[in-house]
């Protein structure tokens, strides 16, 4: 199969192998569509480890080919999936809170993900989607998942809060909010305002930086939340004498439950078309990474079939 493949330092379009049935729970899927993340633009850049040669690629849908004789899948089944893996192992797992598992892989990191023609997923990951779903929203599972965790930080509706940074994935939270009826919830514009002193409950942030978090914490209340959002890879710096002096909580949140997010979508509680771009084929990889670094207004995807 054809696959956008990074191989030690390059990165380009290669004929690989198709992925095969493994153990009897894993699941083939044809790929419709892949989103492109910057976290696949880390990796290509070597800023986020993975292994020697690698399919990129982590939020996508597709059709069912094959499913193991253990899998709860049959062909044609139009699903996506979850694409950090639990170990299934470790103590969280066992305890029966596999969303906290510290032992995690993941799809396009640490095992080949979906910028090819096909990918083996366990079946613990792979979603069905109903029949009324576009393979584009169900591709954009994934972020919505993501954003979903902002309803694990022990924010309340009745609360005034502000999301810091306008952009997609804010965007994305505001509406998330709007769905859980929190009705007092606005975007602030770093590049166009100024935060008022100890005005909000809880903020959230989607840009990671220093001044990011210090004016945060002057936003703030005191006894207010701070939730941590980004998952930027390099150290964020706070002052503790602020956060020690207005008893600033901060939490930080993974993932929301996946068919959680994929529900939202289909019964149309949040809407996310005009944050969904353009479709093109693998062999435009080079221009996609290129314009991602600089543009991120609305998520573009790889096609597999164009």
């Amino acid at each position: 199969m054809r696959a956008i493949v990074k191989d030690k330092n390059s990165l380009g379009v290669q004929n690989i192998p198709a992925p095969l049935l493994g153990a009897d729970t894993d699941v083939i899927i044809e790929v419709k569509l892949a989103g492109l993340c910057r976290t696949d633009v880390f990796v290509a850049e070597g800023r986020i480890p993975c292994k020697e040669s690698l399919v990129l690629g982590h939020e996508f849908s597709g059709v069912v080919v094959q499913a193991g004789s253990d899998a709860d899948f049959s062909q044609g089944d139009r699903v996506t999936a979850m694409p950090v893996l639990p170990c299934f192992a470790c103590e969280r797992c066992e305890a029966g809170r596999a969303d906290q598992c510290q032992k995690t892989t993941m799809l396009g990191i640490d095992v080949d993900g979906a910028f090819g023609e096909r990918i083996a997923v366990p079946a613990t990951a792979v979603y069905k989607i109903p029949d009324d779903m576009s393979y584009r929203l169900a591709a954009y599972a994934e972020p919505v998942a993501a954003a979903l965790s902002v309803m694990k930080s022990g924010i309340e509706k009745s609360q005034r809060g502000v999301i810091y940074g306008d952009n997609r994935f804010s965007h994305l939270i505001l509406r998330i909010l709007r769905a859980y009826d929190f009705k007092n919830v606005s975007i602030h514009d770093p590049k166009t305002a100024v935060l008022a002193d100890s005005r909000y409950d809880f903020a959230v942030e989607t840009l990671a930086a220093n001044q990011t978090m210090s004016e945060l914490m002057t936003a703030v209340k005191p006894g207010g939340r701070i939730v941590l959002k980004s998952r930027k890879h390099e150290p964020v710096g706070i002052c503790f004498a602020e956060a020690v002096r207005k008893e600033i909580t901060f939490t930080a949140v993974n993932y929301g439950e996946f068919g959680e997010a994929i529900r939202l979508m289909a019964e149309g509680l949040i809407t996310v078309d005009d944050l969904l771009g353009e479709e093109y084929g693998l062999d435009d990889y080079a221009t996609v990474f290129e314009r991602s670094k600089t543009l991120e207004t609305r998520k573009v995807f790889f096609n597999p079939e164009k």
